[in-house]
């Protein structure tokens, strides 16, 4: 199979790295980007003595069969559609598209043309995730109470200087849309859509951000258990968590295990043989041999091959998208937003960034950064 990556940013080398590591016989043909001098940069870096730079990803389409997209979530649904009427199979980051009228559109191009589309969602291929969120979902420790999800990210003054940042309309949202969709990914994987959601959102330090820096939510599901998430770009340390309470024990992510039992009098002892069987439970749980988007290419690539299922689908990338859009409507209307969210809704499309209440104005803008090194999972997990 051959390969073409649009985009050549901060995140560019990932994929690279995957499709280089994957072993399944795919070849980066083409890197394309309107800067070609970061394309050329990337191919000489990783040797990619078959590739070619070229600043119209158009001139590609017709000649590969697989599309890695990498560029800001205003541009994928016309890259993505694109390729996909091509005939090509896409793999396109994360967020999937900034309204569900466009992962909508997305998933119809994918639909008419018979080709695979996958989002992006790097921290599902990371052994230690996949084994609490499978021990999570067995059910093996009774019904999921309660899941609280901590994404919790530094990100200094400069991070908005990037022209496209900071903007509703052109990067879509702050924190909550583009650094909380990893975690956010994951409750969905563990626990599914919920019923309804409360939001607040607002932004206490990036003045040079029309989005929020912050955001907090209540979910509630059909079953009556609950969830919370909160997102920011103001935490030192980037201490993140997911947390899972369930009947019998509770387990988080980076991995802990904690288990009570009730005294008489209901105040609680520890349960130490439940948690050492949890803690042994997930001791025991295989080991995966390529983490992160190494192993998210080579599972997209085996997909397209038939020879295992595809483990992000862009039903995963499109709840993402509903699930943001129900926060952000609930923070901006100050209401209970009830899913799912129709076409109906003035929240299906991107028209409501029109008028999304702006924190701070732009001030200081740069097209590219020198330095496009990026924060990623690995390590944190």
């Amino acid at each position: 199979m051959k390969v073409m990556i649009i985009g050549c940013g901060g995140i560019a080398p990932a994929h690279i790295e995957g499709y280089l590591h994957a072993g399944e016989g795919a070849t980066i043909a083409f890197l394309a980007d309107q800067n070609t001098d970061r394309a050329r940069a990337l191919i000489e870096k990783y040797g990619l003595k078959d590739a070619a730079a070229i600043a119209d990803y158009h001139e590609g389409l017709g000649k590969v069969d697989v599309v890695s997209i990498c560029t800001p979530p205003g541009l994928h649904r016309e890259m993505a559609v694109a390729a996909l009427e091509s005939g090509c199979h896409v793999l396109l980051e994360k967020p999937m598209a900034p309204s569900l009228a466009e992962c909508d559109e997305i998933i119809a191009a994918a639909q008419k043309h018979g080709r695979l589309l996958s989002v992006v969602v790097q921290s599902r291929y990371i052994t230690s995730i996949r084994n609490v969120i499978d021990m999570v979902k067995s059910g093996a420790y009774g019904r999921n109470l309660y899941s609280r999800v901590h994404s919790v990210w530094y990100r200094g003054e400069s991070y908005y200087y990037l022209d496209w940042r900071g903007r509703w309309v052109v990067e879509g949202g702050g924190c909550t849309l583009n650094h909380s969709i990893h975690h956010i990914d994951l409750l969905l994987w563990a626990k599914g859509m919920p019923a309804s959601i409360r939001a607040f959102m607002t932004n206490l330090n990036h003045h040079n951000s029309q989005e929020e820096d912050f955001s907090s939510a209540l979910l509630q599901y059909t079953d009556g258990s609950v969830a919370e998430i909160t997102s920011s770009l103001i935490s030192h340390g980037e201490q993140q968590q997911l947390t899972f309470q369930m009947e019998k024990a509770g387990v988080c992510i980076p991995f802990q295990a904690h288990a009570s039992k009730a005294r008489d009098n209901g105040f609680p002892e520890p349960d130490e043989e439940t948690a050492a069987a949890v803690r042994a439970d997930y001791e025991s749980r295989p080991k995966l041999v390529l983490e992160n988007h190494d192993g998210q290419v080579k599972n997209f690539l085996r997909a397209i091959n038939k020879s295992e299922p595809l483990i992000a689908t862009a039903q995963d990338g499109r709840n993402c998208i509903e699930l943001i859009t129900g926060i952000y409507q609930s923070a901006i209307t100050r209401q209970e937003v009830i899913f799912p969210i129709g076409p109906d809704s003035a929240y299906y499309t991107s028209a409501w960034r029109e008028s999304a209440p702006h924190f701070f104005e732009k001030s200081t803008e740069v097209a590219a950064f020198a330095d496009t090194t990026i924060t990623n999972f690995k390590n944190k997990f």
